[in-house]
């Protein structure tokens, strides 16, 4: 019966969301602002190359959410333009339903990915315009993997760098049985210890 299993992973969810939404850091992209409200919402973390990652991990349940320019996924931010810029876009969220692939927790864990829910939607024209011209639009993802040894798990291997090498940073929040704690993560070094 999966909707008893889902609805408490479900809960897990919405806890572990608001909890990273109130312990999320400023980010530097505060001071380009000044305090202006220009009337759309802020985007302090967006940041061509730099993205956020939330990991947690929760008794046998290793959840991963992924905010990120659309431009370090698919190359551009416009509503698509032609048919390779709708490809794009198609392959991009076939790639990021492969959690899996994109974040390899250590083997002597054995997690299995059991569900994802993946946001990648650049509009049609005159979508995201802001009042200076600019273009916002944004990627997110959500995964969550089952692990049948779970105090085995030690480590993730986060290989987003070499899928979408648009990526310069992650700036991660990492919630664990131990603790919070930020950490970074580069092409050279994607391995996330937990």
């Amino acid at each position: 019966m999966s909707v008893p299993h889902n609805q408490p992973r479900r809960i897990r969810w919405l806890l572990l969301a608001a909890l990273f939404a109130v312990t999320a850091p400023v980010t530097a992209g505060d001071d380009h602002d000044h305090g202006h409200d220009h009337g759309h919402r802020q985007h302090d973390a967006h940041v061509h190359g730099v993205a956020a990652l939330n990991v947690a991990v929760d008794a046998d349940t290793l959840l991963v959410e992924l905010d990120t320019p659309a431009a370090n996924v698919v190359g551009f931010e416009h509503p698509p333009r032609n048919d390779a810029e709708r490809a794009a876009i198609a392959e991009a969220r076939e790639t990021m339903a492969d959690g899996a692939a994109l974040f390899v927790p250590n083997s002597g864990a054995e997690c299995v990915q059991m569900s994802h829910k993946v946001s990648l939607d650049l509009g049609s024209p005159g979508d995201h315009a802001h009042t200076d011209g600019e273009i916002h639009a944004d990627a997110h993802g959500e995964w969550a993997f089952t692990c049948a040894k779970p105090a085995s798990l030690s480590q993730l291997d986060v290989q987003l760098f070499e899928i979408f090498p648009g990526k310069e940073k992650l700036r991660v929040q990492l919630i664990t049985p131990s603790g919070q704690r930020g950490a970074e993560l580069t092409p050279d070094s994607h391995k996330l210890d937990l």
